[in-house]
């Protein structure tokens, strides 16, 4: 089900697009050769042209360069050790894990050179839909409207003081909109063109990968659950309308197993409110097997590439799903493996399947899987043994030392980048959100209706004992076991007033409160230093 519209029609016009944020001269030549008298006159062309739009999310998930790691490598979630010479990139791994990021360091200057790319190339497809003024153009417009609003939201998140920028005409260098004014755009253009477009359920194949009326609310649920941190006001009720936008169309169900959200052929999940449809030749970008595998992985899972054996879990996360306290009642037997590669037992949540741990072995299943340059240091020596355990975070954490991500199935005979279709919103997201609010609506964690929900995907997804008393702090542990690694854990973290808190590499943040709303200026990144030269109209957010 990988030839579905959005690529079919546009991808392979722009798949020159899909990886990289700066090769805007092939956009170029694309627009150069396109008039209202020659195009525009199917469905085919039309979707050929907003296509481009959608390339630039390549390069937001499911990889090392942008969006994921600055919500999950800055949290309690995630680390990407320094193993000898492996990973060190100059400190940027390490400065993200200490929040000590500025603003010359490249995942935050990737993110937004891709997500403003995102932006210019909504804007300069809406300026040659415009003039055709035709009921087909309008429609289309709407969901490049919509799509720019999405940019926009990741760009109010990450960076907060960010320039509007709607007349594809511009050239005057723009200057930043305060936080506020980027959250009323977001907000009012969601709104508006939500309308418009269509309310397809998620194996839609004429929609799938594209914005639809469900996503805008998806964005809207997540924009007002933050809008505390965004502005400094609450949005409780408009939220949980959001959400029950959602919910009431009945379009939307948990999967009965949660892995099925991950597996290879996911497209048709229920919960996929909307996903992107990566594929390994065709639409690339997915390198999660890359970037946490190690080495000698490739020939296990005869990859076309090398992997990288650079991301993995922290500690203490991985054990939430193994704890009895957060746990209860008798699940079964989980394997795991102590700091010497000794197996555990213990119960656990299903979602476990989340990591790889323990010994690795061959192609056949049977015989170890070695590593030749295994640290002396190791107690495991050249048997590769994922442990929970990660020694230390720099300069030489144990090559096989952290749990690894194994969310998404990586199966055999990929290129390394994975065909799975990576869902950017969800429904069990969705559903957590709407409870959070109403616990916060209520000023109780332990609501009714909130704590059924919960325990909805608890049992669904867990397999693991409904809570009788929820707490906030098992209420983010929940959150976390639910979507670890799907880019949400930043923003739980900073709305539950635990991102400058210290955990596992993190020592607490200094507290400094020069943000909006009192909050702590690490809590937005630095625009970066490239983009401050460039335009001297823009102003760096405080605290850098």
């Amino acid at each position: 089900m990988k030839i579905l519209s959005i690529l079919k029609y546009s991808f392979c016009a722009s798949i020159v697009l899909a990886c990289s944020c700066t090769k805007l001269d092939e956009e170029d030549v694309l627009y150069d050769q396109v008039t209202q008298g020659n195009f525009f006159k199917t469905d085919a062309e039309f979707l050929a042209a907003i296509g481009a739009a959608y390339t630039n999310l390549y390069g937001t998930f499911g990889n090392a360069d942008n969006i994921m790691p600055l919500q999950e490598v800055t949290t309690d979630e995630m680390v990407v050790p320094t193993r000898g010479a492996d990973w060190g990139d100059g400190g940027h791994w390490v400065r993200l894990k200490l929040h000590t990021y500025n603003a010359d360091d490249p995942r935050p200057g990737n993110s937004w050179s891709v997500l403003f790319a995102g932006v210019n190339t909504c804007n300069r497809v809406i300026s040659i839909l415009d003039p055709l003024g035709t009921p087909e153009a309008a429609a289309y417009i709407s969901e490049l409207k919509a799509l720019r609003a999405i940019y926009y939201y990741w760009l109010l998140d990450l960076f907060g003081n960010v320039p509007i920028s709607i007349d594809f005409t511009q050239t005057d260098p723009p200057t930043n909109n305060t936080r506020q004014e980027v959250y009323d755009f977001v907000e009012k253009e969601l709104l508006e063109n939500a309308p418009a477009l269509s309310k397809t359920g998620p194996a839609d194949i004429v929609t799938y990968g594209r914005v639809n009326y469900y996503t805008c609310y998806a964005v809207l649920a997540k924009l007002y659950q933050n809008a505390g941190v965004y502005t400094g006001t609450p949005q409780w009720d408009k939220c949980i309308a959001a959400c029950d936008e959602i919910i009431n169309s009945g379009k939307y169900a948990l999967m009965s197993n949660y892995n099925d959200n991950f597996k290879k052929d996911n497209y048709g999940s229920t919960e996929f409110i909307w996903a992107l449809p990566y594929d390994e030749i065709k639409a690339t970008g997915f390198t999660m097997p890359l970037i946490t595998l190690n080495p000698a992985q490739q020939a296990v899972y005869k990859l076309g590439l090398q992997p990288w054996n650079g991301f993995a879990s922290v500690q203490e996360f991985y054990q939430s799903y193994i704890d009895p306290a957060q746990n209860p009642g008798p699940q079964g037997t989980v394997v795991g493996v102590d700091p010497a590669g000794t197996p555990t037992t213990g119960t656990a949540d299903k979602r476990l399947s989340n990591f790889i741990v323990g010994p690795q072995y061959q192609a056949d299943g049977v015989s170890p899987l070695l590593d030749g340059a295994a640290d002396a240091t190791d107690p495991n020596g050249a048997p590769i043994v994922f442990t929970p355990y990660i020694n230390e975070l720099q300069p030489a954490a144990w090559r096989q030392s952290g749990a690894r991500i194994g969310k998404w199935e990586i199966y055999k005979g990929g290129t390394g980048n994975l065909s799975n279709d990576y869902c950017i919103f969800r429904y069990a997201d969705i559903l957590l959100t709407k409870a959070e609010v109403l616990c916060r609506k209520a000023g109780n964690w332990n609501d009714e209706i909130a704590k059924s929900i919960v325990n909805q995907i608890r049992t669904t997804h867990g397999g693991v004992d409904a809570y009788t008393t929820m707490t906030e702090d098992n209420f983010l542990a929940e959150r976390g076991r639910e979507m670890f690694a799907e880019a949400t854990r930043r923003q739980d973290l900073i709305r539950f007033g635990k991102y400058n808190s210290a955990y596992r590499f993190h020592p607490q943040d200094p507290s400094d409160n020069l943000g909006p709303s009192g909050i702590n200026h690490l809590n937005v990144f630095p625009i970066p230093a490239t983009q401050i030269n460039a335009n001297k109209n823009l102003k760096q957010n405080p605290g850098y």
